[in-house]
């Protein structure tokens, strides 16, 4: 997969995943434009190694929210933006209960937000050249829940509802959003990780998905994908064939109670792909 002429920005990648990433691009040709808040040494340093290793790299310290800016000035830098891999986040762990409303806010814009921003500021480029590319990094913690993560969980999650309406507006242009939910080991998550499964989870065993799908032959789009340990997995959405009432005047609270077996019972499934096929599926039997 070439990615030569083509330039990527990647939030978030001056170390852990993101650098993963930045590398993983470099290596296939792109010109990647490695951000990062500018706190310490770490953008440089990675950009310094992209050179090493004969790639193309630019350094553009700015926060992710700072989105219009970064993209404007990654434009001006290199010329041209090919894709977006926005990446860039921190934690803020707490309890629900013990969460404050600045806990909450600040993930949710580092995460949730800066997507929104980033993507609209990307948008009238990608549609002038024909096409762009958007990957959202989202988190197990998302798909699944976490405790202590209310904050980064809704924001992860968030990203998925996102992308799949960009995946919506953008296709008529050739614009492309796609959500990956990678576990690596990185400095983030080191303390919690055993000396047995840390070489099993690299980094560098991620970073071909999202480099795949931010590059232009790629035609996937609204895809929810996990990736660990070299195993690449596409989630979809399940719902069970349900408890159909729709034929009665009148339903009640027993009804609903007394058909609970057949709500949750998951044995014959179905899986939607777009809220047109969900919404039929509520009411063809009614």
């Amino acid at each position: 997969m070439d990615f030569t002429d083509r330039v990527v920005l990647v939030t978030g990648s001056s170390r852990g995943l993101g650098k993963a990433f930045a590398l993983c691009l470099a290596k296939a040709g792109a010109t990647v434009v490695v951000n990062s808040t500018g706190d310490g040494t770490h953008g440089d340093e990675t950009v310094a190694e992209i050179s090493g290793l004969g790639g193309r790299a630019v350094h553009m310290p700015c926060r992710a929210e700072e989105a219009e800016t970064l993209v404007k000035q990654s434009v001006e830098t290199a010329g041209r933006l090919d894709a977006v891999i926005h990446n860039a986040g921190f934690v803020r762990d707490k309890t629900l209960a013990k969460m404050t409303s600045d806990q909450w806010d600040s993930v949710l814009n580092v995460h949730l937000k800066s997507a929104f921003l980033l993507s609209k500021a990307a948008w009238p480029f990608f549609q002038k050249q024909g096409g762009g590319r958007l990957v959202f990094i989202s988190s197990a913690a998302g798909l699944y829940g976490n405790f202590g993560q209310s904050n980064y969980a809704a924001a992860k999650m968030g990203l998925y509802g996102l992308c799949r309406t960009v995946a919506l507006e953008g296709a008529k242009v050739d614009i492309r959003c796609n959500c990956v939910a990678p576990f690596g080991a990185t400095e983030m998550n080191d303390s919690t990780l055993t000396d047995e499964i840390r070489p099993k989870i690299k980094p560098d065993h991620v970073a071909p998905l999202v480099a795949y799908l931010a590059h232009m032959t790629c035609q996937e789009s609204g895809g929810l994908f996990e990736a660990a340990a070299g195993r690449f997995k596409k989630l979809r959405w399940e719902r069970s064939k349900g408890l159909a009432l729709g034929g009665r005047e009148k339903i009640t609270i027993g009804d609903v109670a007394e058909g609970w077996p057949r709500v949750v019972d998951f044995s014959s499934s179905e899986h939607p792909q777009n809220i047109g096929q969900a919404l039929r599926g509520l009411v063809e039997d009614a």
